[in-house]
């Protein structure tokens, strides 16, 4: 156990992965003493905790001295000689371009001096940047492709494109040369789906490298910049902007807020150094080239016929995207490796390029149920729908029944005497009427279908207003029923309530039926009186997953056994092996997490949702296992270990203790008490709790409550968020007057967390404390500002989760290379991993996977500053071992499409697999259960090159993140108030008081990067002995924002005040001179913001 009480590895799993021990740190003891004032004042310390049993395992030894070592080492190895291609590429010349294109099916070489191809069987050397052409009137099978290495262009030609082949589906070889090769096109991932090689367990030894997400880590744009950026992109194109950022008169005002928060950054904003992510942004933005990309239309629009009349042209067209990728490539490829310099990162984002899904014809049996399945509901819904309107028709003439009916009065029953076509029917009825079929066409997304269906909302029925969008009414008579609800509109007989929307108060409801809502109808909230009507919305609710990713799933490009000769599957007799590549995009995000639109989605199967067995469609073929975890509370973690290492130990923070220690049955776990606090469950807290490490405010947790809870108003729900926030955030001392010099959050469970992270995340050059990868260039504060704080927080803990990721690829890489595990990376899924292993070795993959998130573990400790790791981390608490892909093994995936259980996997802890490998026939040796090792490069790399890399590594983050005694006491406290300090200004004594006048924790919106500053009502008096205030000194910031004045409270003249917001800005001046002279605040950045003097 550690000070506060948190259960480390045993000593023996200890000295196997910290055998170097730290220097002693002399002020510990006090240390732990705050640590365990901090838990009493949080009401968790003497908390009962559960011992969990140690674990006896021989570790593999590592590669060095330690940890640090180790993984760069593993590193290296696992970047190979791939990452010196990476970097040849960039510097590489490249050849001529043919004028003339092979209409030969195959590759064709072509002679860099002559011109002249040559049919080869694939390109020969190591080094290609490639890209691939399809057809949209053929499908998603490679039409055409172009490569080019140092040496020679290739033109790649499909069999199907000029009548040699009836079939279009052919795949282009690269050949397996058994050498390492690199390829790189722009969304590679697309690229590589039509790769014959690639459709194999076995690793073909191909790495993909992305342009797109190169340009993304380095220059991408976060979703809150995006808005902002191609609205100012517009206005320079319309030449109504300079380059430098400055504003058109007439800009809409979310934009101009952002440009305008821009002027104190210098002459360059956010805008000039980031672009979109589509090659003809990227290629415009680092090579200011203008791409002509109308070629393209002829393959999204043309025939086949129009593609082979305009073969040259389209060639040439693929040649110019190959050409301008690698000009972009010669320009990011410095920047990125810049930005993540270590070569973990870049063998993570290799591994991350070479998933691959394995199905089997049960993938086509799905595809047929779900699209049956929802035809069946599809067309029983239409006749509901049909049978209701057809009732209400009848009223027709029965003025007096509809008139009085709450939802058919909604209707248009004007009948026009002229009308031909379907005569004496009211308007509603023939504007539902398709003429053409023959009969009535309602959807659930039609105007009328809620009023048909009778809907009620809390037992009121709902009502279309115009303004505000679907409402529900209650009689004037009952309006308490409506509780906390806000009125917008009334009549003589009613109150009208808007539904709520999950975009906030001023967002209408659009279609109570749709997708948003469907958790309203299964609770109860969203409901209707008739059999008939509550049948069509739970047929509307089966059908709702379906047709939001069905194009998607429809979409997935299989390549069976059938269509190439070897997959290196056994052949099935009765059944077929096929295998789905994910196109994914390595770095998708500007916090580098991989994107891909089906497999990263997916949801898990429910019972009543057609197609959402999806995941579980994913068998590992015959002599197969899929071997995967998640890692834990990973985020979470992270999150708390950074404030955690303020004290220099684990667990020392109430975050830090409640993720490591915490119990649910207790009530101690972080979800626990944050469901206690809200009065929620604890489901429900969970989004609370990420939202806010995230950095979502007080604001977004106000709207949550409210979509979560029906009855409450909005000040009894800001009230809720307010104690969440004052209970986990704390309070933020705003001022900058104080001992430290900094604004910080106190008193609260994650004040210590919240500080750490604005540490890094406005630091001059943010980076992961692990890994040291850089944030992109769009977000550093020398573009920014301090803009966007919350996508920044973001960055600091996805990011780190990201490096957790790479971390943990590259070791079980490292370790499956190490002792000949027949297993490979299968998927990752954020904090899931997938290995697909051979049953043989499922065991040794499990255990190699534990290991892997072991080294992980310890590694983030250590970069931390905290040699020691606890033994709740330390492994996964199980490991799968499944015959298909699915949250947990023992789900059975029953949904309407699906009625048959999936039969269970198994599920094995650390101790369990170690159990497993001991009885096995052929057990390896008790010293490693892994088997027999063999040499690997990690081993032999020369001692002096890797100190020289760690060194150049270490140079970029900070030796410590311990925190002086002072502050780590300062951020406990709940009642902290700065000392008062003395200034001097035209020559007479000032006070400064520093005013804390709300004790509300976070007022901010949910875009609180946008106001920083603003989070508190803090506030700053400046009050003269002498009793006077000068009024010809009230001050002015002229930033472009809003023009914000210091001004003089009523109830004292001989104060100023200055607003919140402004506060944050400034620091008081040096001695000051007589007030009638030109003065400016200095900021804590590099530009100051400009302060003028002007009378009142």
């Amino acid at each position: 156990m550690n000070p506060v009480n948190v259960q480390l590895l045993s000593p023996a799993l200890h000295k196997q992965i910290f055998p170097v021990e730290p220097k002693r740190v002399s002020d510990l003891a006090t240390r732990q003493e705050y640590a365990k004032e901090h838990l009493q004042l949080q009401n968790i310390w003497g908390k009962s905790t559960d011992k969990i049993p140690d674990v006896s395992l021989k570790l593999p030894l590592m590669t060095g001295a330690d940890l640090e070592e180790h993984f760069l080492r593993i590193g290296i190895e696992q970047s190979g000689s791939y990452l010196q291609k990476a970097k040849y590429l960039a510097g590489m010349e490249l050849p001529k371009k043919p004028k003339k294109w092979s209409r030969v099916s195959g590759w064709t070489r072509y002679d860099a001096a002559s011109g002249k191809g040559v049919k080869v069987e694939h390109p020969m050397e190591d080094v290609l940047i490639f890209d691939v052409e399809t057809a949209v009137a053929v499908g998603p099978q490679a039409m055409m492709a172009t490569a080019v290495s140092n040496d020679a262009w290739y033109s790649w030609t499909s069999p199907y494109l000029f009548g040699e082949s009836e079939n279009p589906n052919h795949l282009i070889p690269m050949g397996r040369t058994g050498r390492e090769r690199i390829i790189v096109g722009h969304n590679v991932g697309y690229d590589r789906a039509r790769i014959l090689e690639e459709y194999n367990p076995s690793h073909s030894k191909l790495g993909f490298l992305d342009t797109m997400s190169l340009h993304i880590a380095v220059s991408g744009l976060c979703s809150q910049q995006r808005p902002a950026w191609m609205s100012e992109i517009k206005r320079r194109n319309a030449g109504k902007v300079t380059q430098t950022g400055g504003s058109a008169l007439g800009a809409d005002a979310a934009v101009d807020g952002v440009l305008h928060s821009m002027d104190d950054v210098g002459s360059n904003s956010f805008f000039d150094v980031s672009a979109l992510n589509s090659l003809k942004d990227v290629v415009k933005f680092h090579c200011n080239i203008d791409m002509d990309k109308s070629t393209r239309d002829i393959l999204v629009d043309g025939e086949l016929a129009d593609v082979k009349d305009n073969f040259d042209q389209l060639m040439q067209y693929c040649a110019t995207d190959v050409e301008m990728t690698h000009n972009v490539y010669k320009s990011l490829w410095p920047k990125f490796h810049e930005n993540c310099p270590h070569p973990v990162s870049f063998a993570g984002m290799l591994q991350m390029g070479n998933s691959i899904l394995t199905v089997n014809e049960r993938w086509e049996e799905y595809l047929a149920n779900s699209v049956a399945k929802h035809k069946e509901l599809e067309d029983m819904l239409d006749v509901k729908l049909q049978e209701l309107a057809e009732n209400a028709r009848a009223l027709v003439g029965k003025d007096e029944d509809w008139q009085k009916d709450p939802w058919l009065s909604q209707l248009d029953w004007l009948v026009n005497p002229r009308q031909r076509k379907l005569k004496g029917q009211p308007k509603w009825y023939k504007d539902a009427y398709d003429t053409k079929a023959g009969k009535l066409k309602i959807s659930t997304r039609s105007r009328i279908a809620p009023l048909l269906l009778r809907l009620k909302w809390q037992d009121h029925p709902i009502h279309y207003l115009q303004e505000h969008g679907w409402c529900f009414k209650i009689p004037i008579a009952r309006a308490d029923e409506a509780g906390n609800t806000k009125m917008v509109s009334m009549d003589e007989d009613y109150f009208y309530y808007k539904i709520p929307h999950k975009d906030g108060e001023k967002a209408n409801c659009g279609n109570p039926i749709a997708k948003n809502y469907l958790h309203y109808f299964e609770e109860g909230v969203l409901s209707s009186e008739y059999d008939a009507a509550r049948e069509a919305l739970e047929l509307n609710a089966k059908s709702a997953y379906w047709i939001s990713s069905r194009e998607r799933i429809l979409g997935q490009y299989v390549v069976w056994d059938t269509d190439v000769k070897d997959m290196g599957l056994s052949k099935r007799p009765h059944g077929k092996n096929g295998i789905i590549l994910p196109q994914m995009v390595t770095m998708g995000t500007v916090t580098r997490r991989a994107v891909e639109k089906t497999w990263l989605t997916a949801s898990n199967a429910k019972a009543n949702r057609i197609g959402s067995e999806l995941k579980s469609m994913i068998q590992a073929p015959e002599g197969y296992k899929i071997v995967g975890a998640d890692v834990d509370s990973e985020e979470l973690w992270i999150s708390s270990i950074i404030g955690d290492a303020q004290f220099g130990f684990h667990g020392a923070t109430a975050l830090g203790w409640m993720t490591l220690q915490g119990s649910k049955s207790e009530g101690t776990d972080l979800h626990s008490k944050t469901a206690h606090i809200l009065g929620i469950s604890r489901d429900k807290a969970k989004v609370f709790n990420y939202a806010r490490i995230y950095g979502a405010g007080a604001k977004y947790a106000t709207s949550l409550l409210m979509q979560y809870n029906q009855d409450l108003d909005l000040e009894e729900a800001k009230q809720k968020a307010a104690n969440l926030y004052l209970s986990t955030k704390g309070e933020k001392q705003r001022s900058v007057r104080n001992p430290f010099k900094r604004a910080f959050w106190h008193g609260g469970t994650e004040s210590y967390m919240f500080n750490a992270l604005e540490d890094i995340a406005l630091c001059k050059e943010p980076r992961t404390p692990i890994l040291g990868c850089a944030i992109t260039d769009a977000l550093k504060p020398k573009y920014a500002g301090t803009q966007f704080l919350t996508s920044r927080i973001n960055w600091v803990v996805q990011s780190s989760a990201v490096d957790y990721l790479h971390m943990l690829l590259v070791s079980m890489s490292h370790l499956i290379e190490r002792y000949d595990i027949d297993a490979r990376f299968m998927l990752s899924v954020h904090d899931e991993v997938r290995y697909l292993s051979s049953e043989k070795d499922q065991h040794r993959t499990a255990l190699a996977l534990q290991i892997a998130n072991l080294w992980t573990r310890a590694l983030f400790s250590y970069k931390l500053g905290i040699h020691n790791l606890p033994q709740a981390v330390g492994f996964f608490s199980a490991v799968d071992v499944d015959h298909v892909l699915r949250k947990e093994p023992n789900m059975h995936c029953l949904t309407p499409s699906n009625p048959t259980k999936i039969a269970e996997g198994k599920s094995y802890s650390i101790n369990e697999t170690i159990s497993q490998l001991k009885q096995r026939p052929d057990a390896s040796t008790k010293d490693n259960l892994l088997g027999p090792e063999k040499a690997t490069l990690a081993m032999t790399l020369p001692a002096e090159a890797i100190h020289d890399e760690m060194r150049s590594l270490q140079q970029l983050l900070p030796e410590s993140r311990m925190c002086d005694l002072d502050f780590l006491k300062a951020q406990m406290l709940h009642d902290y108030k700065p000392q008062k300090l003395e200034s001097k200004r035209g020559g007479r004594s000032t006070e400064v008081k520093y005013s804390q006048k709300s004790k509300s924790a976070n007022n901010d919106s949910q875009n609180m990067e946008e106001q920083v500053g603003n989070d508190e009502d803090h506030s700053l008096y400046i009050k003269y002995d002498d009793g006077t205030m000068p009024r010809s000194s009230v001050r002015v910031i002229q930033a472009k924002l809003p023009t914000t004045k210091m001004r003089q409270p009523k109830d004292d003249p001989s104060s100023l005040y200055i607003p919140a917001g402004v506060l944050d800005a400034l620091v008081m001046p040096d001695p000051a001179p007589s007030s009638s002279q030109q003065r400016s605040f200095k900021k804590p950045v590099p530009n100051p913001t400009k302060i003028n003097w002007i009378s009142v």
